[in-house]
């Protein structure tokens, strides 16, 4: 009976001990949870400097900084339409530590490229659509001849293919714009592709490329100062920067439309808790005065959505541009 009393007694002291243990453990996880981010957090952005996603990731970046109490890191990544920093995004550490800032082509490319090395939606972790883009600016060089949209289709059409226009890559959403244009307007243009949509911006404002379908948020305060001269906008509705600057659709394209958007994910895996408080800084982010009169500055629309509500239109946006593919008549490469 003794005996049996001692073993009972040590069996409890050892249950008692793991049984404190675990509750330790627990502990210890819940309050390193609750302390991210304990370190610098990269924020991956899929271009070279300069550009409309550079600027607005730049943004995004200095505001998480704030809220998160860790500086984000830029890293710029750019290359073949945003698929080379998406892909390094998509093979990090799934910590929170390794972020992903992108825009629309995220869901184009799947429409224009044969195969990519990661899969559009399976590989990463929506935390939040930040903002829309409500349209691009079709803009000229001041030296191009043509000073309305008609006349530079009047010309387009009188030699076809003779016109350039300048890009941010194959796939981007300024690229996708002027095939769809081409369609709907019955034109012929020259597609030149750039690495991204800075250097493609810097050879327009030298006079090397007549056109552009050019990102709001580069091309508005340009225009405002002169150095580019707009023809249409490609939103539905008229910018609130530009209010003088008809739309195509205005112009006689019925139907004709080209907006944008940027979001963050994290790598597939990404702890749902960092994904969600992500996701609630990037809400009291777009939320605040100066983020959003920055963002009107830039012709922005301030979204700020949940991770569901961000994968949710992820799907519809493939959907969306694979439809637009073929109806421009893209081959994939």
């Amino acid at each position: 009976m003794i005996r049996y009393s001692f073993l009972y007694r040590s069996y409890l002291a050892s249950f008692v001990s793991l049984a404190v243990k675990a509750v330790v453990l627990v502990g210890v996880a819940g309050i390193c949870a609750a302390a991210y981010p304990e370190r610098p957090v990269r924020l991956i952005v899929p271009v070279g400097p300069g550009g409309a996603v550079d600027v607005v990731g730049r943004i995004t970046g200095q505001k998480l900084s704030a809220l998160l109490g860790q500086n984000v890191v830029i890293d710029n990544r750019g290359g073949a339409n945003y698929i080379i920093g998406t892909e390094i995004a998509a093979r990090s550490a799934p910590d929170g530590y390794t972020l992903l800032f992108t825009a629309g082509a995220h869901t184009i490319n799947p429409a224009v490229y044969r195969k990519l090395p990661y899969d559009t939606l399976r590989d990463f972790a929506p935390i939040s659509r930040i903002a829309n883009s409500s349209g691009l600016v079709i803009v000229v060089h001041p030296s191009f001849p043509a000073r309305s949209l008609q006349e530079l289709i009047d010309m387009a059409r009188a030699s076809p293919g003779k016109i350039n226009y300048c890009s941010g890559g194959f796939g981007n959403l300024t690229h996708i714009a002027g095939e769809l244009f081409q369609v709907m307007a019955n034109v012929k243009l020259t597609h030149v592709p750039y690495k991204s949509a800075g250097p493609a911006i810097t050879d327009l404002l030298a006079g090397h490329i007549p056109l552009m379908f050019g990102p709001s948020p580069v091309v508005v305060p340009m225009v405002q100062a002169g150095r580019l001269r707009p023809l249409a906008f490609t939103g539905l509705k008229r910018s609130a920067q530009l209010p003088a600057v008809s739309t195509v659709d205005e112009l006689g394209i019925k139907g004709y439309e080209a907006t944008g958007w940027y979001g963050i994910y994290g790598p597939r895996g990404t702890p749902k808790a960092v994904v969600d408080q992500l996701s609630a800084a990037v809400r009291q982010m777009v939320q605040m005065p100066d983020t959003r009169e920055r963002f009107a500055a830039l012709n922005l629309e301030p979204v700020g959505s949940s991770p569901e509500e961000f994968a949710r239109f992820l799907k519809e946006d493939l959907r969306k541009y694979a439809e637009i593919a073929k109806k421009a008549g893209i081959q994939p490469q």
